[in-house]
């Protein structure tokens, strides 16, 4: 057996083949090495005796020379391994058998008009490829006779010390036409590697030359015997071809279950796809790995794996191809094989695909064909793709199909997250982040304080209910849309500029912002959104409140911030600094004290905390006191004394206002009759809140306090604010009729402030 990539590659096709023409210089290069081989060979071929006859007393004529070097060169058995293809030839036998029983001349003339019979009809090699081999056998040739003759003349089958002489002959001649076989193929590219290649010649080589060696002894002892050991080698041959063509299987099983948990891994229809192609290029040793998928009607995506490396085109899909696809392509199981030297394959698609032999096989999402996959050219002069290898091809696509469709499935998945989280982070309206993200922000914000700032900005636009009244929500949307869009104007990109809601919106400043860059950024929004806008040719004019606060100083979390912020605002819609306004603690209504008393005040009604001191009233003309008005205070048993202008409020605000009025009411009334009874006769007066003076309860507590009294109706007076009757007119002057039917008197306080 002999390693044709250590002696001759190209004569029995055991390189790598490939379809790319060789570039000009390596071209010329193999002629120039032919040249000089020949020349090498020629010189040496002088200085041989080329009439020396063999030991046995016949020669081996010309013609059986040449059929012998036919007969070694046929029989072949290949081996194939990822992308390599290593020919294992009984080429060995020629020279061993020349060196014994054939005359130098004779053994040179048949090997090479043998060798040229085999290479020109069989292996239709083209002119350099051709050359080359030729060369290197006459030098192979010139090599082994030369060696034989410097160490023994004469040559006997019989005698151990020529079997030697024969190994190194055949082991020189080796070694020169591998060297300049390799050289070659390292100048045309080729994948070679000396050393590997080297071990497998001087394991091979030996065994072939025992084997020859062993021919020769029975030739020349007992003829009769060469027929025995030649069908043990033809078993031992056959034997050795159907365990490489089952360690193929084993590879190509072993490869394709290392593609299905590569793809089974992968989450995205790129990664499906190139790892389909490479694994299909080493699967089925072919020299390029393509898919097509589909982006139009007749327009495809080609990405292309080779040698060379990766590209991809947008190209539509030639007719060849095409007609392949139509033919049905999508309802096939296997890959369609188009083999080298089939006429009844259509040539236009292998001409489409600039290949010599190719495998197609469908990409299916479900029942629709998306595309498909190719490996084209065989890397072996050889060999084809045969229907084992569309099987094999078919079930790769088969299960790159089902990876590429569970690929997308994950892709549009990610992507309907991405947008989901999208939406939940951003205003659908305006498309600005929202109260989530600026939430989100603001905590990571606060995270990470340190010794910086933190400023934020809440805005709302004033006068924007007026304009969704009176133009209606859906230009109310479009003011919010422009407002949005003059406000990332204004900003820049390390701001975050929000919408929290409504006519509501906040920014972020960066950590960087100072109080005077935070004024001068306000005022620039201010500017921008006062500036008018066009609604279907009605241009309205939009104001802005923007309210201010500062973190450590203002809040020490992004909640308390937010409240804060919020408090300067509505000081800044108040008319507190001209529509800016930072956070002071005295615009600030909810304080915790506040909050305090709020939740004390109903219980202070309940257990009397609350009481009434009587400030005179006194005639400017006589100096006598005609009355007394009654005044609120609230002793707390921890703060204090609260005043009126604290509690009162928080008493509209929690709805006691009836009760504190009824408490001051029948508060009055019996302090009036003890100082009658003292013989003290005078009116007092009661302040009613707006809360008080709607209450449905009101007139009814009058009317039953003064009936259970001594004192006369007219002797109280309730003070009303102009602005709490004019608030609610239609209401307010029905009560105010019923109290005087009952015959209090009425009084309006602060009167003129209101310009009713």
């Amino acid at each position: 057996m002999h390693d044709d990539r250590s002696t001759g590659a190209d004569r029995a096709s055991a390189t790598k083949a490939s379809s790319r023409q060789p570039r000009a210089d390596a071209a010329r290069r193999t002629y120039l090495l032919s040249a000089a081989l020949t020349a090498f060979a020629a010189l040496g071929l002088v200085r041989l005796d080329l009439d020396a006859f063999p030991s046995v007393g016949w020669a081996m004529p010309v013609w059986a020379v040449a059929a012998l070097a036919v007969a070694g060169a046929l029989m072949v058995f290949d081996v194939e391994f990822r992308s390599e293809t290593y020919t294992f030839t009984f080429a060995e036998l020629v020279l061993v058998l020349g060196l014994f029983f054939a005359t130098p001349a004779s053994l040179i003339v048949g090997r090479l008009g043998g060798e040229l019979l085999f290479l020109t009809i069989r292996e239709r090699q083209p002119l350099r490829k051709l050359s080359m081999n030729l060369s290197a056998f006459f030098a192979e040739t010139v090599v082994l006779f030369t060696v034989q003759q410097a160490l023994m003349p004469e040559m006997d089958a019989r005698e151990p010390r020529s079997w030697l002489v024969a190994l190194v002959a055949v082991v020189a001649a080796e070694l020169v036409g591998f060297s300049a076989v390799a050289t070659a193929v390292r100048w045309h590219g080729g994948p070679l590697t000396f050393r590997s290649i080297l071990q497998i010649g001087l394991v091979t080589a030996p065994a072939n030359t025992s084997l020859a060696l062993v021919i020769c002894v029975l030739l020349d002892a007992e003829p009769l015997a060469v027929p025995l050991l030649g069908g043990v080698a033809v078993f031992l041959l056959v034997t050795y071809r159907s365990y490489s063509a089952l360690r193929q299987r084993y590879e190509s099983l072993s490869l394709l279950y290392d593609f299905t948990h590569l793809v089974s891994g992968a989450r995205e229809p790129d990664e499906v796809l190139d790892a389909m192609l490479n694994q299909a290029k080493d699967l089925l040793r072919a020299e390029r790995a393509e898919f097509w998928l589909q982006r139009g009607d007749d327009v495809y995506q080609r990405h292309v794996v080779d040698d060379e490396g990766h590209s991809s085109s947008r190209l539509s899909i030639p007719a060849g191809l095409a007609q392949l696809v139509a033919d049905g392509l999508a309802d096939r199981h296997d890959a369609v094989l188009l083999a080298r030297g089939e006429p009844t394959r259509p040539s236009s698609a292998l001409g489409d695909l600039g290949a010599r032999d190719a495998l197609v096989a469908p990409i299916l999402e479900g029942d629709l064909l998306i595309g498909f996959v190719v490996v084209a050219n065989r890397l072996s002069d050889i060999y084809t793709f045969v229907n084992q290898d569309a099987r094999i091809f078919g079930t790769l696509a088969s299960h790159a199909g089902v990876a590429l469709q569970n690929g997308r499935l994950i892709q549009r998945l990610h992507e309907q997250a991405r947008q989901r989280e999208h939406e939940a982070l951003h205003d659908p309206l305006t498309g600005l982040p929202n109260r989530a993200q600026f939430a989100d922000r603001l905590e990571r914000r606060f995270d990470d304080l340190g010794h910086r700032e933190i400023a934020i900005a809440l805005m709302d636009l004033d006068g924007f209910k007026e304009i969704n009244d009176t133009l209606g929500h859906q230009s109310g949307d479009r003011v919010l849309v422009e407002v949005a869009a003059r406000l990332q104007e204004v900003v820049d990109d390390d701001t975050l500029a929000v919408r929290l809601g409504g006519d509501e919106f906040a920014l972020l400043a960066p950590p960087r912002a100072t109080r005077a860059g935070l004024e001068a950024t306000c005022g620039a929004i201010r500017r921008a959104i006062g500036a008018p806008i066009d609604i279907d040719g009605i241009h309205v004019t939009m104001g802005v409140s923007i309210g201010l606060a500062l973190a450590p100083h203002d809040g020490a979390t992004a909640e308390t911030l937010i409240r804060c912020a919020d408090v300067a605002m509505y000081a800044a819609k108040s008319g507190s600094g001209s529509g800016v306004c930072f956070y002071d603690a005295d615009y600030d209504e909810n304080t915790p004290r506040r909050l305090t008393l709020a939740h004390e005040l109903r219980t202070a009604l309940e257990a009397r905390q609350l009481h009434a001191v009587f400030q005179p009233k006194i005639a400017l003309a006589t100096g006598r006191v005609t009355g007394v008005e009654a005044l609120c205070r609230w002793e707390h048993p921890t703060l204090g004394t609260v005043m009126p202008d604290e509690f009162i409020p928080l008493a509209d605000r929690i709805g006691a206002s009836g009760e504190l009025t009824a408490l001051m009411l029948s508060t009055s009334i019996e302090q009036v009759e003890r100082w009658e009874a003292a013989g003290q006769r005078l009116d007092v007066a009661v302040n009613v809140s707006m809360q008080a003076l709607v209450d449905p309860g009101l007139v009814e507590t009058v009317r039953r306090l003064l009936a259970d009294s001594t004192i006369e109706p007219r002797r109280l007076t309730l003070e009303i604010t102009e602005t709490n009757v004019m608030s609610d007119a239609e209401r307010t002057l029905g009560v105010l009729g019923e109290l005087a039917a009952v015959g209090v008197r009425l009084s309006i306080d602060d009167f003129g402030t209101g310009y009713s």
